[in-house]
């Protein structure tokens, strides 16, 4: 077990690794991770930040979200994640925050630090990998101060897309060849010759249509196809299920917040659906949707 543990998290770390350095070169993939915590998103008091310790566990190589909580006024975040490579991008990442904050290398089930220690916790995108998310999130609650907030996002389950997502194309991906070699050219950019066949197979009128369409196709999405595809692995939560599985740990006064994310590329169509995720619309194609919550210890 511990070895299919290392594997995984190895795995899972060189794979995202990848990922957040191409989101690094990519000025608006990068823009838009900054720009993701508001305290009006979060429903929190103008000064709430201020003097606060915070983490920000399963950071990922960019530190988007302790550069997030330090831009808001945070005294002091800690970073956490499993492998040293992250060190150097975080550091050019935060070098405005000099003094402000600390990586560690470790995993989230056993994070090196005090119970009852951070006034704040964020845990992004995280969870849904993990091979035991149960241990993770009891974990943070004792590391979390008596009062202190906790906001989780975390993949929800059911809706068209993302069952296509989760329960066809990684399905797919793993054991459809032409298709694995498709996305992995598409990945690694070599698709000169998908666009000489396209370009031959069509007529003038739809080649006009498809390079209007490019445009909209830009790194930023290819990197979330990315993330969705290669993932070891990717759980989907029910919101309903998730919120008693936090309640039963010991976690309060839970809420979702909405992210108002602005994109330049085709998902720009459904940003209104990940906004308002009650939505009829938004159930039929993503089901819980990305779930934010913000709870308290």
């Amino acid at each position: 077990m511990a070895t299919i543990k290392k594997n995984h998290n190895k795995q899972t770390r060189e794979i995202f690794h990848k990922i957040h350095l191409d989101q690094i070169s990519s000025k608006q993939g990068l823009k838009k991770m900054k720009s993701l915590l508001t305290i009006k998103n979060m429903k929190l008091n103008k000064n709430y930040f201020k003097n606060k310790i915070c983490a920000d566990l399963g950071c990922g190589s960019t530190g988007a979200g302790a550069y997030n909580l330090l831009k808001l006024g945070s005294k002091f975040v800690h970073l956490l994640d499993m492998d040293a490579h992250i060190i150097n991008p975080i550091n050019k990442n935060l070098k405005y925050f000099k003094n402000k904050y600390k990586i560690s290398i470790g995993a989230i089930e056993k994070a090196p630090y005090e119970n009852n220690y951070f006034d704040f916790i964020l845990c992004q995108g995280v969870l849904h990998h993990a091979l035991d998310e149960d241990k993770c999130l009891k974990e943070i609650y004792k590391k979390l101060k008596r009062g202190g907030k906790f906001l989780l996002t975390i993949h929800g389950d059911g809706g068209l897309i993302n069952n296509f997502t989760m329960k066809v194309a990684r399905q797919e991906y793993r054991k459809n060849k032409f298709f694995k070699i498709v996305l992995d050219n598409i990945f690694n950019g070599k698709i000169n010759s998908y666009k000489k066949f396209f370009y031959k197979s069509y007529d003038n009128r739809t080649r006009k249509l498809v390079q209007y369409l490019k445009k909209f196709i830009d790194k930023d999405m290819i990197l979330t196809i990315q993330d969705r595809i290669l993932s070891p692995k990717y759980k989907a939560f029910k919101e309903e299920n998730l919120k008693k599985k936090l309640k039963k740990i010991g976690f309060k006064r839970i809420y979702r917040i909405k992210k108002e994310i602005k994109y330049k590329n085709l998902r720009t169509l459904l940003a209104p659906l990940y906004y308002h995720h009650n939505h009829e619309i938004s159930r039929a194609l993503y089901g819980d949707g990305i779930i934010s919550l913000i709870m308290q210890k």
